[in-house]
């Protein structure tokens, strides 16, 4: 089994407990001007479901969708609703299924050969001109961190995420990048990309 996902199932209840206050506020304010209502989005790699729970808040249909079955059970006990475990690389849904999709720090444990395939699959589910919204951290290369367990980091440079987005058949009108909330010395990279 993948480290990453055992790593999540175990530490699912800390990790919502120690991240569930982060508000990224402007990503989803950038996200939801894109959106049309009534929307569909799928939160993918939702994690303990409090993007979900946020996206819900703002009147959008939302599902979550996690590799880990652990933080898929602590997003059910906190947000509850449409829950689904899946592998980004291969998505269980039909074709432009969705209206908008939510893919938040999910492609930092995604080995980079991976990528591309994830990003296709985002975009097969997706409407056309509908928004897709990733962060991952930046920075050089990838690494495994012992921190609570075994995690993969893949890091990325502004260009390389944005290069790999426009090649899955994306259009980029954002990108911006913010300083973490609780660490100070990690950078996000921050896009709104727009199906084609």
């Amino acid at each position: 089994m993948n480290p990453t996902i055992q790593t999540y199932d175990q530490i699912a209840v800390e990790f919502a407990r120690q991240t569930w206050g982060i508000r990224l506020e402007r990503a989803l304010d950038s996200f939801a001007r894109y959106l049309i209502s009534p929307a569909r989005v799928l939160d993918l790699g939702c994690g303990p479901g409090r993007d979900l729970s946020l996206l819900r808040q703002r009147g959008v249909h939302a599902l979550g969708a996690d590799l880990s079955l652990g933080m898929l059970h602590a997003a059910q006990v906190r947000v509850g609703g449409a829950l689904v475990c899946a592998d980004m690389r291969a998505l269980p849904c039909a074709s432009a299924t969705f209206d908008g999709i939510w893919l938040c720090a999910a492609l930092l444990h995604l080995p980079r050969g991976d990528a591309p395939r994830a990003l296709a699959e985002a975009r097969r589910i997706l409407h056309a001109r509908r928004p897709l919204y990733v962060s991952v951290q930046q920075g050089e290369g990838e690494q495994w961190i012992e921190t609570r367990g075994a995690r993969l980091l893949v890091y990325y440079q502004p260009e390389d995420l944005a290069a790999i987005v426009r090649a899955a058949g994306f259009g980029i009108p954002e990108l911006w990048l913010n300083v973490d909330e609780t660490r100070a010395h990690v950078q996000w990279i921050n896009l709104i990309a727009l199906a084609e």
